[in-house]
């Protein structure tokens, strides 16, 4: 397993072994989190099928504890590979309230919401939860 670098990538929350969740710098918004690929693989069809499943697993259980830590009504997903061409899923826990050039200034990165001391801990105390 070639686990990436990702001592600037953001606070780590969580590592699932083959997935690690951090939560990103930017803080576009409370929770802006990404599930990262501990192998190094750029698109979700490189995985196999074993990861792919773990995948689902782990992704389900990092969404539904970002939307409960910050009270969320819906996540919206995000793959780029642009910057980091290493497969990695933004997950933004976002109010279904917000108009789409709302959505699209917090994917932007054109805002910032503070992210209080202690969060990573809350959000992975209730990952442990679900477990």
């Amino acid at each position: 397993m070639c686990s990436p670098n990702l001592s600037s990538a953001g606070e780590t929350v969580t590592d699932f072994g083959d997935w690690i969740l951090l939560l990103h710098p930017d803080s576009a918004v409370r929770g802006h989190a990404m599930l990262v690929s501990a192998r190094h693989v750029e698109n979700f069809s490189d995985l196999t099928d074993s990861e792919a499943a773990q995948f689902a697993r782990v992704h389900r259980v990092a969404e539904q504890a970002l939307l409960d830590v910050t009270r969320s009504d819906r996540a919206i997903l995000l793959k780029l590979g642009i910057q980091t061409p290493h497969f990695h899923l933004h997950i933004y826990p976002m109010s279904n309230g917000m108009s789409r050039d709302e959505v699209m200034r917090v994917i932007d990165a054109h805002v910032s919401e503070t992210r209080e001391p202690g969060f990573a801990k809350t959000l992975r105390d209730r990952i442990f939860r679900l477990t």
